[in-house]
């Protein structure tokens, strides 16, 4: 039997799936800086000393080309993210109790902190200040149920790949 909990599977896809995010946000910041950096050439050099050789179109190819690579690259992201959230939210929708739906969705999709899906789970209650401790452990025990469903989800989607596999 393994030593790893029930739920590290799940853990770790949902886990890469949030890196795969800030992957993407990571590409897109960087396609900005790029992009500002072709708006503003470089100024005239006063200095009278030799440049080196090419010319500015030269630099100007050079980085249209690596910002049509680093736009492909984005692309392939997006692909990747797109076909994994499709994957994890045909698991979700399976988990039966809508507040841990919404958990999943908060935590993992739109990567709302703790505070926040607190806020979108038990705001609407009128002791919410009063008790927002006793709110935030509900929030993270629904974390964790929603973890454990979904680790019995991804068990049942693997099983029937896993008994195929040895029929050979």
């Amino acid at each position: 039997m393994s030593d790893k909990p029930i739920t590290h599977d799940i853990k770790e896809r949902l886990g890469k799936y949030t890196r795969l995010l800030r992957e993407i946000d990571n590409q897109y910041e960087r396609l900005g800086r790029m992009e500002i950096s072709m708006a503003a050439p470089p100024g005239p050099d006063m200095t009278g000393m030799p440049r080196g050789s090419g010319t500015p179109t030269d630099r100007t190819g050079m980085m249209v080309l690596r910002k049509m690579e680093l736009e492909e690259q984005i692309k392939e992201r997006l692909a990747e993210e797109r076909e994994e959230r499709a994957a994890l939210e045909a698991m979700i929708r399976q988990v039966e109790n809508p507040d841990e739906r919404a958990v999943l969705r908060l935590r993992y999709f739109d990567r709302a902190d703790w505070d926040g899906i607190c806020a979108v789970l038990f705001s609407d209650r009128q002791d919410y200040l009063e008790r927002i401790d006793s709110y935030q452990n509900r929030t993270y025990k629904a974390h964790g149920r929603a973890l454990l469903r979904m680790a019995e989800i991804l068990k049942e989607t693997e099983a029937p790949a896993v008994k195929g596999s040895k029929r050979r």
